[in-house]
Protein backbone atom coordinates (compact mmCIF):
# COMPACT_ATOMS: atom_id res chain seq x y z
CA UNK A 1 0.00 0.00 0.00
CA UNK A 2 2.93 2.08 0.90
CA UNK A 3 4.12 1.98 -2.99
CA UNK A 4 0.47 3.36 -3.82
CA UNK A 5 0.98 6.59 -1.42
CA UNK A 6 4.64 6.64 -2.81
CA UNK A 7 3.10 6.95 -6.58
CA UNK A 8 1.09 9.67 -6.02
CA UNK A 9 3.58 11.99 -3.89
CA UNK A 10 2.91 15.08 -4.69
CA UNK A 11 -0.91 15.07 -5.21
CA UNK A 12 -2.77 15.00 -2.16
CA UNK A 13 -6.00 14.79 -3.70
CA UNK A 14 -4.80 11.93 -5.60
CA UNK A 15 -3.81 10.50 -2.63
CA UNK A 16 -7.25 11.11 -0.41
CA UNK A 17 -8.73 9.59 -3.38
CA UNK A 18 -6.57 6.33 -3.04
CA UNK A 19 -6.97 6.24 0.24
CA UNK A 20 -10.80 6.33 -0.28
CA UNK A 21 -11.16 3.73 -2.96
CA UNK A 22 -8.43 1.20 -1.54
CA UNK A 23 -11.19 1.61 1.83
CA UNK A 24 -14.08 0.78 -0.15
CA UNK A 25 -12.20 -2.15 -2.17
CA UNK A 26 -10.97 -3.86 0.97
CA UNK A 27 -14.62 -3.53 2.49
CA UNK A 28 -17.03 -4.82 -0.39
CA UNK A 29 -14.87 -6.59 -2.42
CA UNK A 30 -11.99 -9.01 -2.97
CA UNK A 31 -10.22 -7.01 -4.99
CA UNK A 32 -7.14 -6.80 -3.15
CA UNK A 33 -6.64 -10.53 -3.63
CA UNK A 34 -5.21 -9.21 -6.92
CA UNK A 35 -2.10 -8.23 -5.14
CA UNK A 36 0.21 -5.58 -6.37
CA UNK A 37 -1.58 -5.49 -9.56
CA UNK A 38 -4.91 -4.48 -8.39
CA UNK A 39 -3.12 -2.02 -5.97
CA UNK A 40 -1.47 -0.31 -9.11
CA UNK A 41 -5.12 -0.18 -11.03
CA UNK A 42 -6.23 1.34 -7.88
CA UNK A 43 -3.40 3.91 -7.95
CA UNK A 44 -4.75 5.05 -11.58
CA UNK A 45 -7.84 5.01 -10.89
CA UNK A 46 -7.02 7.82 -8.35
CA UNK A 47 -4.35 9.61 -10.40
CA UNK A 48 -7.81 10.55 -12.67
CA UNK A 49 -9.78 11.65 -9.87
CA UNK A 50 -10.86 14.80 -12.05
CA UNK A 51 -12.91 12.59 -14.11
CA UNK A 52 -14.95 10.88 -11.58
CA UNK A 53 -18.49 11.36 -12.13
CA UNK A 54 -19.60 9.65 -8.93
CA UNK A 55 -18.27 9.02 -5.50
CA UNK A 56 -16.63 6.01 -4.20
CA UNK A 57 -18.77 5.29 -1.54
CA UNK A 58 -21.32 4.72 -3.72
CA UNK A 59 -19.88 1.57 -5.03
CA UNK A 60 -21.76 -1.72 -4.30
CA UNK A 61 -18.76 -3.99 -4.75
CA UNK A 62 -18.65 -7.17 -5.37
CA UNK A 63 -16.67 -11.09 -5.79
CA UNK A 64 -14.61 -11.90 -8.45
CA UNK A 65 -11.82 -11.80 -10.90
CA UNK A 66 -9.55 -8.90 -10.23
CA UNK A 67 -10.59 -7.23 -13.88
CA UNK A 68 -14.23 -7.94 -13.24
CA UNK A 69 -13.87 -5.83 -10.41
CA UNK A 70 -11.93 -3.15 -11.43
CA UNK A 71 -14.09 -2.92 -14.69
CA UNK A 72 -17.26 -2.22 -12.05
CA UNK A 73 -15.44 0.02 -10.44
CA UNK A 74 -13.86 2.25 -12.77
CA UNK A 75 -17.40 2.26 -14.67
CA UNK A 76 -19.17 3.67 -11.72
CA UNK A 77 -16.50 6.27 -10.62
CA UNK A 78 -16.69 7.42 -14.19
CA UNK A 79 -19.48 5.91 -16.34
CA UNK A 80 -22.04 7.94 -18.39
CA UNK A 81 -22.69 5.01 -20.57
CA UNK A 82 -21.87 1.32 -20.55
CA UNK A 83 -17.91 0.36 -21.15
CA UNK A 84 -17.12 -3.18 -22.88
CA UNK A 85 -15.63 -5.17 -20.04
CA UNK A 86 -12.08 -5.60 -22.42
CA UNK A 87 -11.27 -1.60 -21.45
CA UNK A 88 -10.92 -2.34 -18.27
CA UNK A 89 -7.31 -3.29 -18.85
CA UNK A 90 -6.46 -0.21 -19.45
CA UNK A 91 -6.42 0.34 -15.55
CA UNK A 92 -3.61 -2.04 -14.73
CA UNK A 93 -0.27 -1.74 -15.68
CA UNK A 94 2.40 1.04 -15.66
CA UNK A 95 1.83 4.98 -16.09
CA UNK A 96 3.74 5.29 -19.28
CA UNK A 97 1.76 7.60 -21.92
CA UNK A 98 0.44 4.65 -24.16
CA UNK A 99 -1.31 3.32 -20.93
CA UNK A 100 -2.06 6.75 -19.90
CA UNK A 101 -3.59 7.19 -23.36
CA UNK A 102 -5.92 3.85 -23.49
CA UNK A 103 -7.20 5.21 -19.68
CA UNK A 104 -7.92 8.06 -21.54
CA UNK A 105 -10.61 6.13 -24.01
CA UNK A 106 -11.74 4.50 -21.35
CA UNK A 107 -13.31 7.96 -19.86
CA UNK A 108 -13.94 9.29 -23.48
CA UNK A 109 -16.03 6.17 -24.32
CA UNK A 110 -17.68 6.04 -20.35
CA UNK A 111 -18.68 9.30 -21.42
CA UNK A 112 -20.90 8.66 -24.70
CA UNK A 113 -17.96 9.44 -27.56
CA UNK A 114 -18.14 6.42 -30.22
CA UNK A 115 -14.95 4.33 -30.06
CA UNK A 116 -14.52 4.98 -33.29
CA UNK A 117 -14.27 8.86 -32.81
CA UNK A 118 -11.97 8.81 -29.62
CA UNK A 119 -8.72 10.93 -29.24
CA UNK A 120 -5.60 9.91 -30.69
CA UNK A 121 -7.02 6.41 -32.11
CA UNK A 122 -4.28 4.98 -34.05
CA UNK A 123 -6.38 3.20 -36.35
CA UNK A 124 -9.28 4.42 -38.12
CA UNK A 125 -12.45 2.39 -37.71
CA UNK A 126 -15.54 1.78 -39.22
CA UNK A 127 -18.89 1.08 -37.53
CA UNK A 128 -18.96 -2.27 -38.77
CA UNK A 129 -15.06 -2.65 -36.86
CA UNK A 130 -16.73 -0.69 -33.97
CA UNK A 131 -19.45 -2.95 -33.41
CA UNK A 132 -16.55 -5.91 -33.55
CA UNK A 133 -14.65 -4.24 -31.13
CA UNK A 134 -17.38 -4.06 -28.59
CA UNK A 135 -18.14 -7.34 -28.58
CA UNK A 136 -14.46 -8.47 -28.19
CA UNK A 137 -13.12 -11.05 -25.80
CA UNK A 138 -12.83 -9.37 -21.79
CA UNK A 139 -9.07 -11.17 -21.43
CA UNK A 140 -7.77 -8.85 -24.24
CA UNK A 141 -5.65 -6.34 -24.00
CA UNK A 142 -7.14 -3.01 -25.48
CA UNK A 143 -4.56 -2.27 -28.26
CA UNK A 144 -5.36 -6.03 -29.83
CA UNK A 145 -8.39 -5.99 -29.17
CA UNK A 146 -8.55 -3.06 -31.97
CA UNK A 147 -6.32 -4.89 -33.88
CA UNK A 148 -9.00 -7.97 -33.81
CA UNK A 149 -11.71 -5.40 -34.65
CA UNK A 150 -10.36 -4.21 -37.39
CA UNK A 151 -9.46 -7.52 -38.91
CA UNK A 152 -12.63 -8.77 -38.87
CA UNK A 153 -14.26 -6.04 -39.92
CA UNK A 154 -11.75 -6.01 -43.26
CA UNK A 155 -13.17 -9.35 -43.56
CA UNK A 156 -10.35 -11.61 -42.13
CA UNK A 157 -10.92 -15.19 -40.95
CA UNK A 158 -10.51 -15.78 -37.51
CA UNK A 159 -7.54 -17.63 -38.38
CA UNK A 160 -6.06 -14.98 -39.69
CA UNK A 161 -7.07 -12.41 -37.22
CA UNK A 162 -5.58 -14.76 -34.38
CA UNK A 163 -1.93 -15.04 -36.41
CA UNK A 164 -1.96 -11.32 -36.60
CA UNK A 165 -2.69 -10.95 -33.09
CA UNK A 166 -0.03 -13.45 -32.04
CA UNK A 167 2.86 -11.00 -34.18
CA UNK A 168 4.08 -7.64 -33.12
CA UNK A 169 1.00 -6.22 -34.52
CA UNK A 170 -1.23 -7.45 -31.83
CA UNK A 171 0.03 -4.81 -29.87
CA UNK A 172 1.95 -2.03 -32.00
CA UNK A 173 -1.19 -0.18 -33.95
CA UNK A 174 1.49 2.21 -35.55
CA UNK A 175 1.99 2.75 -39.78
CA UNK A 176 -1.89 1.65 -39.51
CA UNK A 177 -2.69 3.04 -43.00
CA UNK A 178 0.25 0.55 -44.44
CA UNK A 179 -0.34 -2.32 -42.27
CA UNK A 180 -4.48 -2.17 -43.88
CA UNK A 181 -2.82 -1.99 -47.22
CA UNK A 182 -0.84 -5.53 -46.02
CA UNK A 183 -4.16 -7.14 -44.02
CA UNK A 184 -6.55 -6.35 -47.23
CA UNK A 185 -3.86 -8.27 -49.65
CA UNK A 186 -3.69 -10.99 -46.68
CA UNK A 187 -7.36 -11.21 -47.25
CA UNK A 188 -7.99 -11.03 -50.92
CA UNK A 189 -4.94 -13.77 -50.93
CA UNK A 190 -5.66 -16.02 -47.81
CA UNK A 191 -6.79 -19.21 -49.75
CA UNK A 192 -2.71 -19.36 -51.19
CA UNK A 193 -1.71 -17.97 -48.13
CA UNK A 194 -0.47 -20.71 -45.26
CA UNK A 195 -1.33 -19.47 -41.67
CA UNK A 196 1.62 -20.43 -40.54
CA UNK A 197 4.00 -17.94 -43.55
CA UNK A 198 2.32 -14.78 -41.30
CA UNK A 199 4.51 -14.40 -38.70
CA UNK A 200 7.68 -14.93 -40.87
CA UNK A 201 5.39 -11.84 -43.52
CA UNK A 202 4.87 -9.24 -41.07
CA UNK A 203 8.34 -9.83 -39.56
CA UNK A 204 9.72 -9.05 -42.95
CA UNK A 205 7.46 -6.16 -44.05
CA UNK A 206 8.47 -4.87 -40.50
CA UNK A 207 11.97 -5.31 -41.14
CA UNK A 208 12.54 -4.26 -44.69
CA UNK A 209 9.45 -1.52 -45.46
CA UNK A 210 9.26 -0.06 -42.23
CA UNK A 211 12.65 -0.62 -40.63
CA UNK A 212 11.41 -2.21 -37.98
CA UNK A 213 8.99 1.13 -36.89
CA UNK A 214 11.18 3.83 -37.43
CA UNK A 215 9.56 5.32 -39.99
CA UNK A 216 7.98 8.32 -39.85
CA UNK A 217 4.12 8.53 -38.70
CA UNK A 218 3.52 11.61 -41.23
CA UNK A 219 1.20 10.57 -44.44
CA UNK A 220 3.41 12.06 -46.82
CA UNK A 221 6.30 9.75 -46.05
CA UNK A 222 4.80 6.83 -45.37
CA UNK A 223 5.11 3.34 -47.32
CA UNK A 224 2.32 2.13 -48.92
CA UNK A 225 2.40 -2.06 -49.54
CA UNK A 226 2.57 -2.08 -53.06
CA UNK A 227 -0.20 -4.91 -54.35
CA UNK A 228 0.21 -4.85 -58.28
CA UNK A 229 1.43 -8.31 -59.44
CA UNK A 230 2.90 -9.24 -55.84
CA UNK A 231 1.50 -12.83 -54.99
CA UNK A 232 2.05 -14.92 -51.79
CA UNK A 233 4.81 -17.05 -53.85
CA UNK A 234 6.69 -14.10 -54.69
CA UNK A 235 6.30 -12.49 -51.51
CA UNK A 236 6.98 -15.68 -49.86
CA UNK A 237 10.43 -15.96 -52.06
CA UNK A 238 11.19 -12.67 -50.55
CA UNK A 239 10.73 -13.76 -46.80
CA UNK A 240 12.91 -16.55 -47.57
CA UNK A 241 16.02 -14.89 -49.19
CA UNK A 242 15.60 -12.21 -46.26
CA UNK A 243 16.24 -15.27 -43.88
CA UNK A 244 18.58 -16.51 -45.92
CA UNK A 245 20.86 -12.87 -45.27
CA UNK A 246 19.81 -13.06 -41.64
CA UNK A 247 21.30 -16.59 -41.51
CA UNK A 248 24.49 -15.16 -43.75
CA UNK A 249 24.88 -12.16 -41.46
CA UNK A 250 24.92 -14.29 -38.97
CA UNK A 251 27.38 -15.95 -39.94
CA UNK A 252 29.62 -13.52 -40.68
CA UNK A 253 29.33 -12.59 -36.87
CA UNK A 254 30.75 -16.12 -36.31
CA UNK A 255 33.34 -15.90 -39.30
CA UNK A 256 35.39 -12.64 -37.76
CA UNK A 257 36.31 -15.12 -34.90
CA UNK A 258 37.55 -17.58 -37.97
CA UNK A 259 38.90 -15.16 -40.18
CA UNK A 260 38.26 -11.74 -41.80
CA UNK A 261 35.20 -11.04 -43.80
CA UNK A 262 36.31 -10.38 -47.81
CA UNK A 263 33.98 -9.03 -50.50
CA UNK A 264 35.31 -8.55 -54.36
CA UNK A 265 34.13 -7.08 -57.17
CA UNK A 266 31.26 -8.46 -59.36
CA UNK A 267 32.63 -10.12 -62.81
CA UNK A 268 30.28 -7.70 -65.03
CA UNK A 269 27.74 -10.52 -66.26
CA UNK A 270 24.34 -11.07 -65.54
CA UNK A 271 22.58 -13.51 -63.68
CA UNK A 272 19.22 -15.48 -64.83
CA UNK A 273 15.87 -16.02 -63.66
CA UNK A 274 13.14 -18.59 -65.14
CA UNK A 275 10.14 -18.13 -63.64
CA UNK A 276 7.67 -19.69 -66.41
CA UNK A 277 8.12 -23.01 -68.05
CA UNK A 278 10.56 -24.08 -65.36
CA UNK A 279 10.68 -27.92 -66.49
CA UNK A 280 10.00 -29.33 -63.00
CA UNK A 281 6.71 -29.52 -61.32
CA UNK A 282 8.46 -29.20 -58.31
CA UNK A 283 10.20 -25.91 -59.06
CA UNK A 284 8.96 -22.08 -59.18
CA UNK A 285 11.87 -20.22 -60.82
CA UNK A 286 15.33 -21.35 -61.47
CA UNK A 287 17.65 -18.48 -60.48
CA UNK A 288 21.88 -18.31 -61.36
CA UNK A 289 23.81 -15.47 -59.39
CA UNK A 290 27.18 -14.36 -58.36
CA UNK A 291 29.32 -15.37 -55.32
CA UNK A 292 30.65 -12.04 -53.88
CA UNK A 293 31.70 -12.61 -50.23
CA UNK A 294 33.33 -15.24 -48.21
CA UNK A 295 30.88 -15.86 -46.57
CA UNK A 296 29.19 -16.69 -49.46
CA UNK A 297 31.44 -18.87 -50.61
CA UNK A 298 31.32 -20.86 -47.04
CA UNK A 299 27.47 -20.85 -46.87
CA UNK A 300 27.26 -22.56 -50.84
CA UNK A 301 30.14 -25.12 -49.49
CA UNK A 302 28.13 -25.95 -46.39
CA UNK A 303 24.59 -26.90 -48.47
CA UNK A 304 26.45 -28.55 -51.34
CA UNK A 305 29.42 -30.19 -49.24
CA UNK A 306 32.14 -29.54 -51.68
CA UNK A 307 34.85 -27.23 -51.01
CA UNK A 308 34.40 -23.69 -52.80
CA UNK A 309 34.47 -21.98 -49.37
CA UNK A 310 38.40 -22.48 -49.96
CA UNK A 311 38.27 -20.13 -52.99
CA UNK A 312 38.50 -17.04 -51.37
CA UNK A 313 41.85 -16.39 -52.23
CA UNK A 314 41.21 -16.65 -56.18
CA UNK A 315 37.77 -14.36 -56.14
CA UNK A 316 40.06 -11.70 -54.49
CA UNK A 317 42.39 -12.08 -57.10
CA UNK A 318 39.80 -11.95 -60.05
CA UNK A 319 41.49 -15.58 -61.15
CA UNK A 320 37.49 -17.38 -60.55
CA UNK A 321 34.15 -15.96 -60.93
CA UNK A 322 31.55 -17.99 -58.88
CA UNK A 323 28.02 -18.56 -59.44
CA UNK A 324 25.25 -20.46 -57.52
CA UNK A 325 22.80 -22.41 -59.59
CA UNK A 326 19.66 -22.52 -57.30
CA UNK A 327 15.84 -23.21 -57.37
CA UNK A 328 12.39 -21.77 -55.53
CA UNK A 329 9.65 -24.12 -54.42
CA UNK A 330 6.04 -23.89 -54.29
CA UNK A 331 6.53 -22.76 -50.38
CA UNK A 332 9.03 -20.25 -51.39
CA UNK A 333 12.22 -22.50 -50.46
CA UNK A 334 15.55 -21.64 -51.79
CA UNK A 335 17.89 -24.08 -52.25
CA UNK A 336 22.09 -24.29 -53.88
CA UNK A 337 21.54 -26.87 -56.61
CA UNK A 338 24.70 -26.39 -58.56
CA UNK A 339 27.66 -24.53 -58.10
CA UNK A 340 29.76 -22.88 -61.29
CA UNK A 341 33.46 -21.57 -61.64
CA UNK A 342 33.98 -19.18 -64.46
CA UNK A 343 37.88 -18.18 -65.19
CA UNK A 344 37.07 -14.16 -66.10
CA UNK A 345 40.20 -13.70 -67.90
CA UNK A 346 39.27 -16.79 -70.92
CA UNK A 347 35.46 -16.20 -70.05
CA UNK A 348 35.76 -20.37 -69.62
CA UNK A 349 33.30 -22.15 -67.38
CA UNK A 350 35.80 -24.37 -65.63
CA UNK A 351 33.68 -26.62 -63.52
CA UNK A 352 30.01 -27.13 -62.06
CA UNK A 353 29.61 -29.25 -59.23
CA UNK A 354 26.23 -30.31 -57.34
CA UNK A 355 26.06 -32.08 -53.83
CA UNK A 356 29.28 -33.63 -52.56
CA UNK A 357 30.61 -33.06 -55.67
CA UNK A 358 28.40 -34.48 -57.86
CA UNK A 359 27.96 -33.76 -62.27
CA UNK A 360 25.89 -31.71 -63.72
CA UNK A 361 23.25 -33.24 -66.22
CA UNK A 362 19.74 -33.04 -67.22
CA UNK A 363 17.83 -30.02 -66.89
CA UNK A 364 19.80 -28.09 -64.63
CA UNK A 365 22.95 -28.55 -67.28
CA UNK A 366 20.38 -27.11 -69.56
CA UNK A 367 19.73 -24.30 -67.75
CA UNK A 368 23.41 -23.53 -67.05
CA UNK A 369 24.25 -23.88 -70.76
CA UNK A 370 21.11 -21.07 -71.85
CA UNK A 371 22.74 -18.78 -69.38
CA UNK A 372 26.25 -19.50 -70.70
CA UNK A 373 24.82 -18.20 -74.33
CA UNK A 374 23.07 -15.32 -73.14
CA UNK A 375 26.40 -14.11 -71.91
CA UNK A 376 28.44 -15.61 -73.99
CA UNK A 377 30.49 -18.10 -71.76
CA UNK A 378 32.09 -20.93 -73.44
CA UNK A 379 31.07 -23.69 -71.62
CA UNK A 380 32.99 -26.34 -73.47
CA UNK A 381 34.36 -29.60 -71.52
CA UNK A 382 32.52 -28.40 -68.20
Amino acid sequence: MSLGYSALRGDLAAQQMFARVLWMASERSNLLDGGAAAVQAIVHLARFHAWHRAEVEGWKGGRGHPVALVHSLAQHLMGRYPVPRMLASAWFGDDSPRRDEERSWFIEHAGGCPFRKLTGLPVQLTRKMEQQLLKSPADLPVRAAIRRAELLGLGAEPELAQAILQTELGADLRHSEYWRGVFQWMIRHWEALPVEQVEPIVKYLRATQLRDGAASEQPESMPRFATAGRTPESLWRQVREWQHELRLAAQRQQWGARGPYKTWAAAGWAGLRISDDCGDPAVTEWMIGELLSSEGLRAEGQALRHCVGTYVGRCVRGMSSIWSLRSADREGMVASRFTIEVEPQSRRIVQIRGFANSRVQGLAREIIARWARQERLDMTGS
